[in-house]
């Protein structure tokens, strides 16, 4: 088994727990507008993206709402996963 690369110079264990502080307060600013676009429309978003496939639903400003929430739901799993990313060096580092 070929042993790890070592990280680049300029990336130090504060450097990264900076980062991991910022995705954490990015992923707290999209579950808030998750939660308000839920609250707003009592439904899932594959629900309200499923009633205005139909044709259900006002142009302004439901098809936005759906767009944001759907926009914040991805990055909000993009965030995550460089979290995760970010943990794994992390422990990497400590090593």
């Amino acid at each position: 088994m070929q042993a790890p690369l070592p990280l680049p110079q300029n990336i130090t264990r504060s450097a990264l727990t900076r980062l991991r502080g910022d995705l954490s307060r990015r992923e707290s600013v999209l579950d808030a507008m998750v939660e308000r676009f839920q609250k707003k429309y009592a439904m899932s978003l594959d629900a309200l993206e499923s009633r205005l496939a139909q044709g259900q639903g006002q142009e302004h400003p439901d098809w936005e709402d759906s767009i944001e929430w759907r926009n914040a739901v991805e990055e909000l799993q993009r965030a995550s996963l460089m979290k995760s990313v970010l943990e794994w060096l992390l422990r990497s580092k400590a090593r």
